[in-house]
């Protein structure tokens, strides 16, 4: 099976079929023409065993090659998903590609040991990437998960010259970059664990393990000033998962005099961690601080065993911190809304009370006035796998219903149907997910003291000048937008976000969210919306809605990596005491 995206995700619009030429490894061309079936095509009648090689050629893209291996077994099928690249693109450069492109035999080796490592296999899991490594000895990726299954087994001396080639072909993963900073951290090389992890944390600022661990070094080098604003970003983008890092803040506080500080972030440690082995040590340190600041010597100037709480006591702290959880590449999902800034212009002053009043009076109107909306969905549901392929698409099309009711005021009910009597366990993938258009309520009245605001500043969106505003969940207030729901459990979910809002009407264009941290009882780190609004004119009442076009949902939950997509058209709107229906005219009910 042949499946064409842009470069996107996106299905590529086509007048024609697309020319597909297949090849096998001895050049020799394969006669054989694909017929077009669901939304891919299907070469049938190839030999198994054999790595086929791919071209694709589609008017107004670049052309597309991948090799595609059919499992030697019987009635063995393959699926490839093959991304273009619009034609006069300009190409960004790449080292050349036979260092980075696996052979399918390797990438086997490298599935078989990740599987192995994952289940806590790892002698197994080394066996798989010594082969891959013998046919493909300068892979970065390879090099990375050979040297990380060395390092989870604490064989530091085996896993260095693996990390350190696997960053020196690429020095632009962060992973590679975060395991051999822990490597050199747990050798005592500060200054080198000190020089990769900086890299590290300017590519992906939040990246809390990188910044935990840099804290570390650099606390371990007594630049304690350094070493609280690493540990500082690391528990503000960590949250709960990094709460360890307080006992480095307490030691980088108490090298730089602050007490007070250091004593209110060590008592947050033993809250957290009353039994930890260094509790009582901890507790007779605090005492000291307590004391006259004139008769307890600081950090900086006591006895080489007393600088810090144990030297030990932080590499074992470090060593739980270690990415165990293998992620396909780092661009697998878009940034967290926090770790890039997007574009402003520069000069233009905002009134954040203004902007909101606007968004607000929309999101008021189509909660009071729209009874409901159908539409066509097209969904699809793909896993990332951690080899950087992707599994077969699951694709389907729904005829998708949206209640929007307010009882009462104060009570907002949102209500999303896909085809009749369809439940959501009929929904392809392992998660479903729901709510786009409950999203922009956000804004609502009923909602918006749930979070913070702050207005960025002037930018654009799909050529069109728009605020930028920035949101994020009150830990004060109720979790009420959004919720993970499991067979026994509701987990609320406290979101922050960013949304486009139009300069000219106040109408939101467009969304992103994230988690503010993730959900530890179900194994939730990573929840991403991205949606597109679109206006949708309702022609009797002379009156525009802007609703969801595309819906991109990122998910990285217990260990898998999902992306669901969502496109809908075809809108049908019914507002309240009367109907009217937007789309071509004799469309079917």
């Amino acid at each position: 099976m042949v499946y064409i995206r842009s470069e996107h995700g996106l299905p590529v619009p086509v007048s024609a079929l697309p020319q597909m030429t297949l090849t096998a490894a001895d050049n020799s061309p394969v006669p054989q023409v694909p017929r077009m079936e669901g939304n891919g095509w299907v070469f049938t009648g190839l030999a198994t065993g054999v790595t086929y090689n791919l071209e694709v050629k589609v008017d107004g893209f670049q052309p597309a090659r991948e090799l595609v291996t059919v499992p030697d077994m019987d009635f063995g099928s393959a699926a490839v998903t093959v991304f273009l690249k619009p034609q006069g693109e300009r190409l960004p450069f790449h080292p050349p590609t036979d260092a980075f492109v696996l052979a399918p035999r390797a990438q086997k080796e490298v599935e078989k040991g990740l599987h192995d490592m994952n289940s806590g296999k790892i002698p197994s899991a080394q066996k798989h990437f010594q082969n891959a490594i013998h046919m493909a000895p300068g892979n970065p990726y390879v090099n990375y998960v050979t040297g990380m299954s060395y390092l989870l087994a604490k064989q530091l001396p085996i896993a260095q010259p693996y990390l350190e080639e696997s960053v020196s072909v690429d020095p632009n993963q962060v992973p590679s970059l975060l395991a051999l900073g822990t490597l050199r951290f747990e050798e005592a090389n500060y200054p080198g664990a000190i020089d990769v992890l900086n890299k590290a944390v300017q590519l992906d600022p939040s990246s809390w393990k990188s910044q935990w661990i840099l804290s570390g070094s650099y606390l371990h080098q007594r630049d304690y000033q350094q070493a609280r604003q690493h540990a500082e970003k690391a528990l503000a983008t960590g949250k709960e998962a990094a709460s360890r890092v307080e006992l480095i803040l307490g030691e980088a506080l108490a090298g730089l005099g602050e007490r007070q500080g250091a004593v209110a972030a060590l008592e947050v440690f033993l809250t957290d961690y009353p039994k930890d082995p260094s509790a009582p040590k901890i507790r007779d340190w605090m005492e000291n601080l307590r004391k006259d600041p004139v008769k307890v010597e600081k950090p900086a100037t006591a006895p080489a065993a007393e600088q810090t709480i144990a030297t030990t006591d932080l590499i074992a702290m470090h060593s739980s911190a270690l990415p165990a959880e293998l992620p396909p590449k780092e661009d697998w999902a878009p940034p967290d809304v926090d770790s890039e800034k997007p574009f402003l212009v520069s000069g233009a002053a905002c009134s954040l009370p203004r902007v909101l009043k606007a968004a607000e009076k929309n999101a008021t109107k189509l909660v009071s006035d729209l009874q409901r909306f159908t539409s066509l969905e097209e969904y699809q549901s793909v896993e990332i796998k951690r080899d950087e392929n992707l599994k077969r698409p699951l694709t389907r099309t729904f005829s998708y219903m949206v209640f929007i009711d307010e009882p009462r005021p104060g009570a907002i009910h949102v209500s999303e149907f896909r085809d009749q009597g369809l439940s959501a366990t009929d929904i392809p993938g392992p998660l479903v997910d729901e709510g786009a258009p409950s999203l922009v309520l956000a804004f609502h009245p009923f909602f918006q003291d749930d979070f913070t605001w702050s207005c960025e500043g002037l930018g654009q969106w799909a050529d069109k000048p728009a605020w930028v505003v920035r949101f994020e969940q009150r830990t004060d207030r109720p979790d009420r937008l959004a919720a993970f729901q499991s067979a026994s459990h509701t987990y609320p979910l406290p979101l922050k976000g960013r949304a486009w809002i139009s300069k000219k009407d106040g109408e939101v264009m467009h969304m992103e969210t994230d988690l503010v941290n993730p959900v530890a009882a179900v194994k939730l780190n990573r929840e991403h919306f991205v949606i597109d609004y679109r206006p949708v004119t309702f022609q009797t009442h002379k009156v525009t809605l802007w609703l969801p076009q595309n819906v991109d949902v990122y998910f990285q939950y217990r260990g898998h990596y999902l992306h669901h997509y969502h496109h809908y058209s075809h809108f049908k709107l019914f507002w309240t005491g009367s109907s009217e229906k937007i789309g071509k005219p004799k469309e079917t009910q």
